[in-house]
């Protein structure tokens, strides 16, 4: 954790009572073809469930970069909790509409991750489509987060503003397609057509592929005949406040999930925090 003087341990203090509650719960994206974990989605989550964009609905704009990096706080302490580095896994974090595009947000995730003893590469950063800014802003964005050595991600692609664009000029290393161009692909050409040709454009790019809001077989095998190798939802795993939650692979039979001692002792911390 971090370490405050007196006066700076009252100022976060009451930064954080501005503040809804929540906590960071974790959703697997899945290899495929190794059938192993490549990484965690860091999501907030508030006491009835509310996602991100719900609890900042109603905070102050000015609040929001803060709110932002107490997440990415919580989150980081996370991997670093569960040793991710060390098991050759990811931690993903989203940086919201507001990021900085001076390059602000990208010291602040370096120093965090150096505090927390990560290493640069062990954390994808997952840009949102919905920033509106131009493609030169945006390139400038993903160029200063990259610079730090950490994975650049474009999430809910084909949700946003930066579109086509983005993926020619500005080459993430990751893009994440918007789980609405997923959610019922079986019985839709057009989404066909789409995601099928993002598939192959990413494959020539170089640029790695990740299906997001994967619910159902039908998805799941339309998703593998493009040839998609990463996938992350509801299929796999849900949302958890602990890392160990099992994940299902399609074609292996389906169990739920035993939950220890040793989880609810820490779910029980994490809801203290």
């Amino acid at each position: 954790m971090f370490y405050f003087t007196q006066s700076q341990d009252q100022a976060a203090d009451r930064i954080r009572r501005g503040f809804p509650y929540f906590q960071i719960v974790l959703q697997p994206i899945v290899d495929l073809d190794s059938e192993t974990v490549y990484g965690y989605e860091a999501l907030c989550r508030g006491k009835q469930g509310e996602n991100y964009t719900a609890l900042i609905s109603d905070m102050a704009p000015s609040l929001v970069p803060a709110f932002d990096r107490l997440a990415m706080a919580r989150a980081l302490r996370l991997a670093a909790r569960f040793r991710l580095e060390a098991k050759g896994v990811k931690i993903a974090i989203n940086l919201g509409p507001l990021t900085d595009t001076l390059g602000k947000d990208a010291a602040c995730v370096m120093r965090m991750a150096k505090h927390y003893r990560l290493g640069a590469a062990s954390i994808m950063l997952e840009l949102s489509e919905d920033i509106r800014t131009n493609g030169d802003s945006y390139a400038q964005i993903i160029g200063k987060h990259r610079a730090g050595g950490v994975v650049v991600a474009i999430d809910d692609f084909g949700a946003g503003y930066a579109g086509l664009n983005a993926l020619a000029t500005c080459a993430p290393d990751v893009v994440k397609i918007d789980r609405k161009l997923i959610q019922g692909i079986q019985s839709n050409d057009a989404k066909k057509t789409i995601v099928g040709a993002l598939s192959k454009m990413c494959r020539k790019l170089g640029v790695m592929l990740i299906a997001e809001g994967v619910e159902t077989n039908l998805e799941y095998e339309i998703l593998r005949g493009f040839g998609i190798r990463f996938m992350q939802g509801f299929l796999f795993a849900r949302p958890t406040a602990c890392e160990i939650s099992r994940v299902w692979f399609p074609g292996k039979k389906k169990h739920s999930p035993r939950i220890t001692r040793q989880d609810r002792v820490w779910l029980r911390n994490a809801l203290r925090q």
